[in-house]
């Protein structure tokens, strides 16, 4: 038995054909075949049984695919793990940040950080929704992240470093537009258009408006301010955003909304059970003792 066999037997069993296993794992159909049967031999049972042009796992092949999963799991995270070593190693810092921080934060504070410190690390950013942010750092993709609080990995570290306004927006000819502040209540009886619950920030600010009006319409989500904007000026509905940079390019009139300041809490995330390196380490401190002036910097980005 090798490792070859058991990425092939999770692969097929997966795919439950073998034609598609074999072009998944870049392998002729025979040589997939082949490699099977040596497994059935080897264990002395049969793994699979056909049913027409598909294959599914017998008994024996379901309690065997839950312990090569675990396996393979396991070791994948291992290869992860030394190849983020390897890449702290050599003076590399993965930053995975929702595309508001890659865009516009990020870069300030990683300028400032080389002109402070005699530490120069190479920054690599990865842009990213805030689970798929946290999945990298318990995969091992990412050093850390900039991102939402997310109840699914509770037990990483996080560190508030600023707060986003929330806001809503219409077009300029919106009977809204007469006004330069509001509260959920207020938007009961309109449309309004806001982020998917699919991502955290959809979550935090769904809860928010309905936690001071249970009745609002909310008839469309989508996962950014670009498309949201684009469909408040479209549609002549009302928009609830963050305040951020993509609104910049929309003639949009803002409205401030009375919701609770953290409804948009951003943070800095880490695993505190890695062993991170010396740059990484120094990074996170410069991170958490310049939080007045990260918020500074998103306060002062400029939008109509």
């Amino acid at each position: 038995m090798n490792l070859n066999q058991l990425y092939y037997f999770r692969e097929l069993a997966d795919q439950k054909q073998y034609t598609k296993a074999a072009d998944s794992l870049f392998i002729s159909q025979p040589t997939l075949s082949v490699s099977i049967k040596q497994l059935e031999k080897e264990l002395h049972c049969k793994l699979f049984k056909h049913n027409g042009h598909y294959v599914q796992l017998t008994e024996y092949g379901r309690i065997f695919y839950d312990t090569v999963t675990k396996s393979l799991d396991s070791l994948d995270r291992g290869k992860k793990k030394i190849e983020q070593r390897i890449s702290q190693d050599e003076g590399n810092i993965h930053i995975a940040g929702i595309p508001t921080a890659i865009g516009t934060i990020l870069p300030n504070l990683t300028k400032e950080y080389q002109q402070e410190s005699n530490i120069s690390p190479h920054f690599i950013y990865h842009d990213n929704p805030s689970y798929q942010i946290c999945e990298g750092i318990k995969n091992g993709w990412y050093d850390i992240g900039i991102s939402s609080f997310v109840p699914e990995f509770s037990y990483f570290t996080y560190i508030p470093l600023y707060t986003e306004e929330i806001i809503a927006i219409v077009s300029k000819e919106n009977n809204l537009a007469k006004i330069n502040e509001i509260s959920p209540e207020e938007l009961q009886g309109e449309s309004i258009i806001t982020y998917s619950k699919k991502i955290q920030i959809g979550k935090d600010i769904t809860n928010a408006l309905l936690a001071n009006a249970s009745d609002l319409n909310i008839t469309n989500r989508l996962h950014d301010e670009l498309a949201i904007a684009g469909q408040v000026l479209t549609n002549d509905i009302v928009g609830v955003v963050a305040k951020t940079i993509y609104l910049s390019g929309f003639d949009i009139h803002i409205i401030k909304l009375d919701l609770p300041k953290n409804t948009r809490q951003v943070y800095l995330v880490y695993d505190s059970s890695q062993n991170f390196s010396p740059e990484i380490v120094d990074f996170i401190d410069f991170l958490k003792s310049h939080k007045p002036d990260i918020q500074k910097i998103v306060d002062s980005i400029p939008v109509k």
